[in-house]
């Protein structure tokens, strides 16, 4: 496996023929293994964007030295905190702290554009009124089933099952030939083997060891894997029982996220990890600084 740093890999253009994936956080709703909530940067060639924000997102950026000015454009899979409780942080961060210019998309399932007020009302009140927004921002709502082209990015969604006051969805994400799928959270459904037909990364979310409501876990993906045709997939948002017991995952069958992963996508085929860096590796990085 050929490994550069992290901040080389960083700075280095993507290709119009890649897609880097960064593991911002890959955490449950709870911080479960002192994990971030959900959040996935996908860079291209075209684009970065910023697949769910969960409302650990700015600290987990702020660790890894990753600029949220460099995000084109938001995706969410769905409404619960762990999801898009970052954005209003986000958006008030590039607001006053970062003097952000540049415009920013936001695409989140019906329900967004009301969700995200009442967010932002709830946790900073009055600014949605009173901030002079030095930077255009918009929120496009995708119906499940549903594509959309944005930023270089074709989006597709697809309805899952997850309660949450709005519909869960889903979200499969194409450009330059390469397809990066993430199921957000959900429990065992047939639209996940069809949405992420022919992915070359595929994030499945597996929170339990076994059996639970409104989540995938470990043994229905076991049971279900020969459903997939993804080249790769990575198990992620795990909860206490699958971090108990990650030495039971099959690692022919599946990956495990870790935050800081940065994976690399070519036309190839070929998937590499082009350098990580995780929670143990902070003292010696910042000890370094």
């Amino acid at each position: 496996m050929n490994v550069v740093k992290r901040d080389e890999g960083r700075r280095r253009l993507v290709g119009a023929a890649e897609m880097r994936i960064t593991i911002v956080g890959c955490g449950d709703a709870f911080g479960s293994g002192g994990r971030f909530n959900t959040a996935t940067l996908v860079e291209a060639a075209a684009a970065t964007c910023l697949l769910d924000c969960g409302a650990t997102t700015m600290t987990a950026l702020n660790a890894r030295g990753i600029d949220p000015d460099r995000v084109d454009l938001i995706v969410l899979t769905h409404l619960h905190g762990d999801h898009f409780g970052g954005v209003p942080f986000l958006l008030l961060d590039a607001q006053w702290i970062r003097g952000r210019t540049r415009p920013l998309t936001i695409i989140g399932p019906p329900g967004t554009r009301r969700r995200l007020h009442v967010a932002i009302e709830t946790l900073f009140a009055g600014s949605s009124a009173r901030t002079p927004w030095s930077f255009s921002w918009h929120v496009d709502e995708l119906e499940p089933g549903g594509t959309v082209e944005a930023n270089g990015f074709t989006i597709s969604s697809a309805l899952v099952i997850h309660p949450c006051g709005a519909p869960a969805t889903a979200i499969r994400l194409e450009t330059g030939g390469l397809t990066f799928v993430h199921s957000g959270d959900t429990e065992w459904t047939p639209t996940l083997p069809q949405i992420a037909a022919g992915a070359d990364l595929l994030f499945l979310e597996c929170f339990a060891l076994e059996q639970t409501p409104t989540h995938l876990d470990y043994h229905t993906l076991v049971e279900r894997r020969d459903a997939f045709d993804a080249r790769h997939i990575v198990l992620t948002h795990m909860g206490p029982t699958m971090l108990d017991n990650l030495d039971v995952v099959d690692r022919a069958l599946f990956d495990i996220a870790e935050d800081g992963r940065v994976f690399e996508l070519r036309q190839d085929g070929k998937l590499r990890e082009i350098g990580s860096e995780t929670r143990a590796d902070w003292p010696r990085r910042l000890a370094a600084q």
